[in-house]
């Protein structure tokens, strides 16, 4: 068979392609390819300039991690270089950006009105109240009211509110895909909410805490009352929505809790209160903490307990710092269907700066530190206008940032001690120190029940 002859081109080459017209093709590579290598070179190199890499998480409230220090050990171990490599992934430039579009290109997809984010806890089943009876309203199945029932004395603890009225009930209605079983933190179209799961266990701890604190204290004289804040969710959700969504009632709970405290403590049962209120800007749509209104609503509750006259919302100045996106906006991977938080806070003519901090320029995930600066171990607010008042000490988790500044409208010295921080001395020391007249607990209902808050309560109020 005759094989045909190959080819041959104008250099006597049998390839296709001249040896010029290569090196003009590898040449032509080779320049694509420079700029690409550059940057990529260019960007190694600022990668590994350790001041301009992020040292924080906003998104994810937690610190990155730092570049290892050297030693022998380390480097025979292997362990430096794995250092170099954690910080190298966790803080590279540009990370937050990264994160943000991620969460873009998840919400693509496509979008339900709840969506869930987290795994589901177990709750406990609510006990009745001590003294229930059957001829009470039965607080395990408690329904929002129109109207603010009476302030609670500090000898009864209220229970739940009453009947269920539609055309007044002004929270989140949750809606048919409300059905599903949700976890740790859910989403229900502009909004997002923490589950809640009644601990019959760690709500005994508490009630046995504050129990012997009051007793303490009464040996010196000095009254305990107890402020257990809802979360957004009891308030916003309806009874039956909250069924749905496998929260426990956050109304039994802390009817339950203060029908077991003993007579000397002052139960401020603020359920109702804001229950009645709940068409309004009580919780943000993007953190887990109350606003001032919602602080404020319970601070007259709390002057309906300890017999002050409340100094209407009226007479504030209020501040505003918009564009907040708070704990859940990142716990729900910065989903852009969560509507941006405004700041308010609420200024009065005897806690000005820095009780309350422009938060104006700081970043949007801090502007909740306008209350009080942020959480610190220790702080005090001193009403130079009421020199012969009693001393009051707030106990208290962030919660207690927004309502600790009305306070001092009725108390001269406010000391606010923030227990997951404070270690300088125990309660019963603190109150002969600074002669404290009147103790305030006030948390949010579910860091009440917490393990590592009761730790910390315990060995703060022995």
């Amino acid at each position: 068979m005759n094989k045909a002859p190959a080819q041959k081109t104008d250099n006597g080459t049998k390839s296709g392609q001249t040896r010029r017209e290569k090196r003009e093709e590898l040449s032509r590579r080779r320049r694509l390819a420079a700029p690409f290598f550059l940057i990529m070179g260019t960007l190694m190199v600022i990668a590994f300039i350790i001041p301009l890499r992020p040292t924080r998480s906003y998104s994810e409230k937690r610190a990155l991690a730092a570049f290892p220090d050297f030693s022998v050990e380390t480097l025979i171990s292997g362990e430096y270089f794995d250092g170099i490599s954690a910080w190298y992934s966790d803080t590279f430039p540009g990370r937050e950006w990264w994160i943000r579009a991620a969460s873009a290109m998840d919400a693509l997809h496509g979008f339900s009105d709840v969506t869930i984010y987290g795994e589901l806890g177990t709750a406990d089943a609510i006990p009745s109240p001590p003294g229930y009876t059957e001829s009470t309203e039965n607080p395990e199945t408690p329904k929002p009211t129109p109207e603010a029932t009476a302030p609670p004395t500090p000898e009864v603890a209220e229970t739940s509110p009453p009947t269920e009225s539609v055309e007044h009930w002004g929270g989140i209605d949750a809606g048919e895909d409300a059905e599903v079983i949700f976890g740790t933190v859910l989403q229900i179209g502009d909004s997002a909410f923490a589950y809640y799961g009644f601990s019959q266990y760690n709500a005994d701890r508490y009630v046995g805490m504050v129990n012997a604190c009051a007793d303490i204290m009464a040996e010196k004289d000095i009254q305990v009352y107890d402020v257990l804040i809802p979360t957004s969710v009891g308030v916003l959700v309806s009874s039956d929505d909250m069924e749905k969504i496998k929260c426990s009632d956050q109304g039994a709970s802390i009817s339950y809790m203060f029908g077991a405290m003993n007579d000397n403590v002052c139960k401020v049962n603020i359920f109702n209160t804001l229950i009645a209120h709940n068409d309004e800007y009580l919780y943000f749509r993007t953190d887990h903490h109350w606003t001032a209104l919602g602080a404020y609503y319970g601070y007259e509750q709390f002057c309906a307990v300890a017999g002050f006259e409340p100094v209407p919302l009226e007479d504030y100045g209020a501040l505003e710092f918009p564009g907040f996106k708070g704990s859940y906006y990142w716990s729900c991977n910065q989903n852009s269907r969560l509507r941006e938080d405004t700041v308010y806070a609420y200024e009065g003519n005897t806690f000005p700066w820095p009780v309350l901090t422009d938060m104006s320029g700081a970043d949007s995930s801090a502007k909740y530190m306008t209350f009080l600066g942020g959480d610190h171990p220790l702080t005090v607010i001193t009403n130079e206008d009421l020199p012969a008042a009693d001393n009051c000490v707030l106990i208290k988790d962030s919660f207690g940032n927004p309502f600790a500044p009305y306070l001092s409208q009725h108390y001269h010295n406010v000391y606010i001690i923030d227990y997951r921080s404070y270690s300088a001395m125990t309660l019963r020391h603190f109150v002969d120190y600074y002669e404290v007249d009147a103790v305030i607990f006030a948390e949010s209902l579910a860091m009440a029940q917490g393990d590592g808050t009761l730790d910390l309560l315990e060995w703060f109020c022995a």
